[in-house]
């Protein structure tokens, strides 16, 4: 068990480091500018509209997956077991790999160079989902897979609307870090139960508050917000 947790922590790191050297061929004067490492546009209202989003739609996913009965069988239900046999002897070991890397890794390489390499390339909403479809292919099972391409497309949302990577390593690592706290009985565990009509209300609840966090719902004026009149640069690049 613990070898598999220092093996998923050098895939983490090995993530970052990707992300670190393709920063070299993504526009802007330095590595935070390239990869979006700034604070971002999201004031703290909208940032805690957008966790509050992420925490709803993941345990609506994960409630639905379970609802379906398909958690068994998937890598979902390896890390679960991984997490509830090895946290009793090493509980920081997996705070850290589970709960913390992943946000850094994945974060760095999909929200962070992914995103803005097809943004130079792509519209906007078509740079997200692609980071989103290449997120959920990385996790290599089709059940993980789908669940990882609608989380990924909302962090990349949230990323784009922010110009910057900081929101969604947020919303990874608190997501991440109560699933395994959770795990561990430190906290109430969600999600676990596979309630249809509980999946249905959190991931309605996810859509309200990403739209929210994204100004969706906003009436919008061209002098309202001087920094949302250029959506082409959004994240910090060009579309063509």
């Amino acid at each position: 068990m613990v070898d598999s947790l220092w093996r998923d922590l050098e895939g983490q790191l090995l993530w970052a480091l990707v992300a670190l050297g393709g920063a070299l061929i993504l526009p802007g004067r330095s590595l935070g500018e390239r990869l979006g490492l700034g604070p971002g546009r999201l004031g703290p209202a909208r940032l805690a509209l957008a966790l509050a989003g992420f925490l709803a739609l993941s345990n609506g996913v994960h409630r639905a997956i379970v609802a379906l009965g398909l958690f068994e069988g998937t890598t979902l239900a390896e890390i679960d077991r991984v997490v509830r046999a090895a946290s009793p002897t090493e509980p920081f070991l997996v705070l850290l790999v589970i709960g913390l890397a992943p946000a850094l890794g994945e974060e760095l390489l999909f929200r962070g160079f992914l995103l803005r390499w097809l943004a130079t390339r792509l519209p906007g909403a078509a740079a997200v989902l692609g980071s989103a479809a290449l997120f959920g292919a990385a996790h290599l099972d089709p059940v993980h897979g789908v669940a990882a391409f609608l989380l990924g497309g909302y962090l990349g949302a949230v990323a784009w609307r922010a110009g910057s990577v900081r929101a969604p390593m947020l919303c990874h690592a608190a997501n991440n870090t109560l699933a395994v706290l959770g795990a561990q009985g430190i906290v109430p565990e969600l999600g676990a139960a596979g309630d249809p009509w509980l999946a249905a209300l959190a991931l309605a609840l996810a859509a309200v508050c990403l739209a929210l966090a994204l100004g969706l719902l906003q009436p919008r004026t061209p002098s309202a917000d001087p920094e949302e009149a250029d959506e082409d640069h959004a994240s910090g690049t060009d579309r063509r």
